[in-house]
């Protein structure tokens, strides 16, 4: 056996020497296969992508027939930062004010052109001021003849208070009071003269008359007094009151005449002017100006970004006016309205922006950036087109991304590993995912770890064996 071997090995020597070009090719083949067989087959061959891992010959279905664990990465979940670039187009916007003329007069100046820059208080129009200032000094007029007549109420002389001159009626009860007293002593002599004789019955009768008429003209008398002492403070005070109204009618006026004279309310750019000089106003309040005031920019993001935008994030605005220019913003307010808006005009047709296939609509949210830069160079006008930058940052639980499974609308699983070193499929609600992790908005607990690598095709009763727990790296 040996002699065998021997000469087969020293044929083997023989055949080396005489081709060795084709030697060191069959070995170089060789190594090459192995190698391939290492980096590339056996890896391929353990991987749960490739369509062989759940065959009946593939590795899971080896790892099962040998009865070994299943080799995982684990990973810990923990709190981390998570920065998502928002981006939105939109238009620069701003604040019409019609600017109301008040007044039914003719205009007599027009002092500002469409285009033109104006600061609040400017003069912007006057109209004729004639009629007014005849109307003031009527109003004065009347106010001079109000606190007359509260003077003359104040002595009593007014025609008006014919009744209600306390003094005059108080003269008038004392006599009224004095002939009471005279008719009764009157009387009395009287009814004494009827019972001896002296005088008829008819006179007695007649005396008394008289006696009822002075006992009812001093009744009278101290009704008159009783109304004149609590008219006369009502009538003052109406009088006081005419002198008021009067002096609040002449202030009306006034603010006519000033109304006469029409201001810029706010500062901005006059965008439209409605009246002429020379026409007359007809309506009262009609506006004759828009002017477009503290200037915005109106961006329109994803409705995906709703819970990232929030006030006082900066970012930087990009107009086409201004190519290559970074102009910082701020969101100054949120609209909490999801509408099918792109940053234009409301669109009517389906988009495909996230590359689905399926018909999609684009539903945004608009959100109010003011801006930031002071640089006078810089012009704004309202309709610039452009687009806007924001980084939102928020700091939340954490776990790398190749451990999701099944990701569907912001809901996925992930294989939990428990401290008795079996597993779980738990449910989780996930919200912004970049390049290495996945936000856990719900679902997972701090410090609980979960199956980073290996638990594709993992099935229920497979076992596991933790080979790393460095999931992260």
């Amino acid at each position: 056996m040996k002699g065998v071997i021997s000469k087969a090995f020293r044929l083997a020597l023989s055949l080396a020497r005489e081709n060795r070009v084709l030697f060191g090719i069959a070995l170089i083949l060789v190594v090459a296969g192995g190698l391939l067989a290492v980096t590339v087959l056996w890896p391929a061959y353990k991987s749960p992508g490739s369509k062989m891992y759940d065959s009946s010959l593939g590795y899971a279905s080896l790892m099962r027939k040998l009865g070994k664990d299943f080799p995982v990465v684990t990973a810990d979940v923990r709190e981390r930062e998570f920065v998502r670039p928002l981006l939105a187009e939109g238009t620069c916007s701003a604040e019409p004010y019609l600017v109301p003329v008040i007044p039914m007069s003719k205009i007599t100046s027009v002092k500002v052109i469409e285009g033109q820059l104006v600061n609040k208080g400017d003069l912007l129009l006057t109209l004729d001021r004639v009629k007014a200032e005849i109307k003031l000094e009527s109003a004065k007029l009347a106010l001079s003849t109000s606190q007359a007549e509260l003077k003359r109420v104040q002595v009593g002389s007014a025609y008006v208070l014919a009744q209600e001159r306390p003094d005059r009626e108080k003269i008038n009860v004392e006599a009224a009071m004095a002939r009471a007293d005279q008719m009764t002593e009157k009387i009395e002599r009287y009814r004494k003269a009827e019972e001896k004789g002296l005088i008829s019955r008819t006179a007695l009768l007649e005396v008394e008359g008289e006696f009822t008429n002075a006992v009812q003209e001093k009744e009278l008398a101290e009704l008159f007094l009783t109304m004149s002492e609590k008219g006369v403070e009502q009538s003052r005070l109406i009088a006081a009151n005419a002198v008021e109204d009067a002096k609040e009618a002449v202030k009306h006026r006034e603010q006519e005449l000033i109304e006469h004279n029409v201001y810029a309310p706010v500062s901005g750019v006059v965008e439209r002017v409605l009246m002429r000089e020379g026409e007359y106003n007809q309506d009262s309040g009609k506006p004759g100006f828009v002017i477009a005031a503290g200037l915005w920019f109106e961006g329109y993001f994803d409705q995906s970004d709703f819970t990232w935008v929030e006030n006082g994030l900066q970012g930087v605005a990009y107009l086409e006016s201004y190519p290559g220019r970074e102009l910082a913003v701020e969101v100054e307010r949120i609209v909490p309205v999801v509408s099918f808006n792109e940053g234009g005009p409301e669109i009517n047709r389906p988009l495909r922006p996230r590359g689905t296939g399926a018909p999609e609509w684009a539903a945004t949210f608009m959100v109010r950036l003011k801006f930031l830069d002071g640089d006078k160079e810089v012009k704004f006008a309202p309709g610039m087109t452009g687009f806007v930058r924001l980084e939102s940052e928020r700091r939340s639980l954490a776990v790398p991304r190749e451990s999701l499974v099944s990701v569907s609308a912001g809901k996925a699983l992930v294989q939990v590993v428990k401290d008795d070193g079996g597993r779980e499929l738990r449910p989780v609600t996930v919200g912004h995912v970049d390049g290495e992790a996945a936000e856990i908005l719900a679902g997972l607990e701090l410090g609980e770890r979960v199956i980073a690598e290996g638990h594709w095709g993992l099935q229920d009763d497979d076992g596991i064996e933790v080979v790393s727990e460095n999931g992260w790296e």
